[in-house]
């Protein structure tokens, strides 16, 4: 393999080996016009080389006379340094693609266990996660509290019930309830919700759960720093789906279920 090969190999690029060779067998330190005389090149160009050269710290720059100048440091200790450095960068690089190989090749039906997850932050984000759920169009089942929403996303609550409702999808919730309001159970029949109310004092969650097709919104609704995230992963969805029927089930002894 050539010598300028080599260098090429190592990382230097453009005129970068044939002006550090020329350099190597220019005695002393040199001005850059001098170099550019013995290359062949535009001492524009020789300079700009020579500047990443010493960058690359196989060039040292000098001033002889008020002339910046320029001459190459010992090839056998620099050129090891560089060798030693593009070994590292090859160690790095064969680690990250073992670590890559798997995910080279993975098949369809390993792509579940690597879950995707949208992070949402502030009102806007929230609403951004509510917006989803209308898209998926798929029935919903939830956990939350009715009156954390509404503090949370105020009139935005009525607008998105009214879409849902005319997609016709129907929602599953267990919500805490502070005491019982007939007038808040029946308003559920009408808005294509069926719950179990928890009293709040067994049930008293800050924030809200939505299970969603193959999908998961989780949700802090404080006021303050609303956050969500959406977690798409089939095993995921069917866990919390898993997790919400048991709790529908275990609780509904302590549940007021709502009468049509």
């Amino acid at each position: 393999m050539k010598i300028d090969q080599v260098l090429k190999n190592l990382g230097l690029q453009d005129k970068e080996p044939d002006i550090y060779l020329n350099l190597l067998k220019t005695p002393g330190a040199q001005p850059a016009s001098v170099i550019a005389t013995r290359a062949n090149l535009n001492r524009t160009t020789v300079y700009k080389t020579l500047v990443r050269l010493v960058k690359k710290g196989l060039v040292t720059k000098a001033q002889r006379h008020g002339i910046t100048c320029f001459f190459a440091e010992d090839p056998e200790n620099r050129l090891k340094l560089l060798i030693d450095e593009k070994q590292k960068q090859l160690g790095e690089m064969n680690q990250a693609m073992l670590e890559t190989l798997p995910l080279l090749t993975m098949t369809e039906d390993d792509s579940d266990s690597l879950p995707k997850i949208r992070y949402y932050e502030g009102i806007e984000g929230i609403k951004q996660i509510y917006e989803t759920v209308l898209k998926e169009g798929e029935n919903q089942y939830r956990y939350g509290d009715i009156t954390k929403i509404y503090e949370a996303l105020g009139i935005y609550t009525d607008e998105y019930i009214q879409k849902r409702n005319e997609l016709g999808i129907v929602t599953h919730a267990i919500m805490p309830l502070y005491e019982k309001d007939e007038k808040e159970i029946k308003k559920n029949i009408r808005e294509h919700r069926e719950v179990v109310y928890i009293p709040h004092k067994y049930f008293p969650i800050e924030g809200e759960v939505r299970i969603f097709g193959n999908k998961v919104a989780i949700m802090s609704l404080r006021q303050e720093s609303p956050i969500g995230v959406i977690i798409e992963s089939d095993t995921i969805a069917k866990m919390f789906l898993s997790i919400y029927m048991l709790t529908w089930k275990n609780y509904g002894d302590k549940a007021i279920r709502p009468s049509s």
